[in-house]
């Protein structure tokens, strides 16, 4: 009878107001736009408890791509000391703070990755320059952003490019976070992760993957070695065990892409 009367009276327009609340509050719990720190988005969480599951060694490898100021890189460090860390950070000015943060067994680059080399425009918000949300992708930031935009010329390589420099073998963990440019980081990874040397992957889906048309289905069809979980503040959920209208929302969240050869979560 209760479940009745329910039925009638949620979809009211009365209610919109009410349901709307609900369901942003519901969003967070689901593990969406929790974004104001790396205990409330679960990365620590990750950090901590996910990636010592992986067979990594006493000197793992790891990659931070869109490194920012240098945070995520020292929770690495900190949980993993011996670890050989390389930060990607191109935008000018937050390379110089990432710099001066960082400790000298985290090698800094001023470069992006993406799908190929070259020379490529790095879009910033106006009045916000060396924010957090500069992007390769305009159109990325123009869903998202009414000021104008700014502009910086920089160097782009390609992940496989990078590992082959490096002389890299194997890479234990890269998290990616470059506003809307996590497919391209990828993309220009093709031959790493087809030879697997690419171990776990963390990277950042939100609202400015809407302009660029790309889905979660889209990184798991370039990620056929991992499977992907959304990440919460204390746990992980399997994105395949999901609807497609749980699965694919725009807005924020940090999915972790783990090997299927590496202990199951």
């Amino acid at each position: 009878m209760i479940f009745n009367q329910l039925q009638r009276i949620l979809p009211a327009r009365r209610l919109y107001a009410v349901n709307r609340f609900l369901f942003r509050y519901a969003l967070r719990g689901l593990g969406f736009n929790n974004w104001r720190n790396l205990e409330e988005s679960g990365e620590a969480w990750v950090v901590r408890h996910v990636l010592p599951k992986l067979s990594i060694g006493t000197a793992p490898i790891f990659l931070d791509v869109g490194a920012n100021s240098g945070d995520y890189s020292t929770m690495l460090l900190a949980r993993f000391p011996q670890a050989a860390i390389h930060a990607f950070e191109p935008h000018p000015r937050t390379f110089e703070t990432l710099k001066q943060n960082m400790k000298p067994n985290v090698k800094c680059h001023p470069v992006a990755l993406g799908s190929e080399n070259g020379v490529f425009n790095l879009y910033d918000r106006g009045g916000d320059d060396g924010g957090i949300r500069a992007s390769l992708a305009k159109e990325a930031l123009e869903t998202v952003q009414s000021k104008p935009l700014t502009a910086y010329e920089v160097t782009v390589s390609t992940l496989d490019e990078f590992l082959q420099e490096q002389n890299i073998q194997h890479v234990d963990f890269i998290k990616i976070d470059t506003e809307g440019f996590e497919m391209d980081v990828l993309q220009g990874g093709r031959g790493s992760l087809a030879a697997g040397k690419v171990g776990a992957i963390q990277f950042e889906f939100n609202d400015v993957h809407f302009a660029r048309r790309q889905f979660l289905a889209d990184f798991q069809s370039v990620l056929p070695g991992h499977r992907l979980y959304r990440i919460l503040r204390d746990g992980l959920v399997p994105l395949d065990l999901l609807s497609v209208a749980e699965r694919e929302v725009f807005t924020f969240q940090n999915i972790l892409a783990w090997p299927l050869t590496a202990a199951p979560l």
